[in-house]
């Protein structure tokens, strides 16, 4: 029985050791780890061998070994809790403007996007839509072409990723409003990382075959160039989707992000921008806004917050999501369109 006993406490030591080692490696950026929980562990293994090689064996396993799986489990404890969980959230109102007559986007009628925060699509968004719509027919009721701008406004955040992350996942992202221009600069951060990519139909494999979001995912991807999105190594991609959310996620062993679209309603006209646009409220009249919350989430792994690489991931986390708000947030869109009026308004002053 005095043998079980024994073998049991060196299995337990061992795997305490081995998970202590893991969590210390996972961790070893960490100032805490680094400067206390490291040392004690050495001082202790040292120890343990010092002791074994100068004692009974006696004294080893009825004394020794005990102590130093108590010792472990300290050490092991002291590791778990100076890791900690972080995690970042946003929270935002989006929403698209489309005429109630012909259906096609505030785009098609109003050729200054600037006047209303940049364009709603790009080109290649709109071309979709211009066949989506002859294909639905504009005698289809207002139900089908809201659900229709639903799953659009997720395609456009999907397309966007592709593009934005072609060629790396450590950027930066500057975008910005050039007079009646507009572009969008992308520099890598190097050193550059390990990386993988994710492949369109990655995202179509996650969803239900013949479901409206799949079906418009397919449909756009055969004209779309971009067929691949880079991102950190062992990333998975998911979709979810229903009558009143859609959900973008990727998870690594880094972090766990979400993008939600949730649809909140509509209503007719289009708010602030009646004025900003100079439309009478015959004109407003023709247009519906059809409005959505945005929610973006992630959730770092609190084993690896002390990893040297956690920094990079919360920074891909950071300019990810601080995109999805500058293409996206009706506060953010309104300002950028105030202050296009009024530089507009100087310069026909001059």
């Amino acid at each position: 029985m005095m043998k079980v006993f024994i073998l049991i406490g060196i299995v337990v030591c061992v795997g305490l050791i081995a998970i202590t080692i893991k969590l210390l490696y996972l961790n070893r950026s960490s100032e805490t780890i680094r400067s206390k929980v490291v040392p004690a562990f050495v001082i202790g293994l040292i120890g343990i061998v010092f002791i074994i090689v100068f004692s009974s064996s006696e004294t080893i396993w009825s004394k020794v070994v005990p102590a130093f799986a108590i010792g472990l489990m300290g050490i092991f404890f002291t590791t778990w809790f100076s890791t900690k969980g972080e995690s970042f959230s946003s929270q935002f109102n989006y929403t698209l403007y489309f005429n109630k007559i012909d259906k096609k986007g505030l785009d098609e009628h109003y050729n200054k996007q600037h006047a209303y925060g940049g364009a709603q699509f790009d080109d290649e968004l709109r071309n979709f839509i211009d066949k989506k719509l002859a294909e639905l027919g504009l005698e289809k009721d207002g139900e089908q072409i809201e659900d229709l701008y639903f799953h659009l406004a997720f395609i456009k955040l999907s397309s966007r990723f592709y593009w934005l992350y072609a060629n790396w996942w450590d950027i930066h992202i500057n975008s910005v409003r050039r007079g009646d221009g507009f572009e969008t600069v992308i520099s890598a951060n190097k050193p550059y990382p390990p990386c993988m990519s994710l492949k369109w139909n990655d995202l179509l494999e996650t969803l239900v075959p013949n479901d409206s979001l799949c079906t418009l995912l397919d449909d756009f991807s055969q004209n779309f160039w971009i067929k691949e999105m880079t991102v950190p190594p062992k990333t998975k991609v998911g979709i979810e989707t229903s009558k009143v959310k859609n959900t973008l996620s990727l998870k690594n062993p880094f972090v766990e992000i979400s993008i939600t679209f949730n649809k909140h309603g509509g209503s007719v006209g289009l708010g602030d921008y009646q004025w900003l646009l100079g439309y009478d409220n015959r004109k407003n009249s023709e247009f519906w806004s059809e409005r959505f919350e945005v929610v973006c989430e992630a959730e770092f792994e609190r084993l690896r917050s002390g990893h040297p690489e956690m920094l990079r991931y919360k920074k891909w986390v950071q300019t990810m999501f601080e995109e999805v708000r500058y293409q996206f947030d009706d506060e953010r869109r309104l300002i950028r369109a105030r202050d296009y009026r009024d530089l507009s308004s100087q310069r026909q002053l001059k």
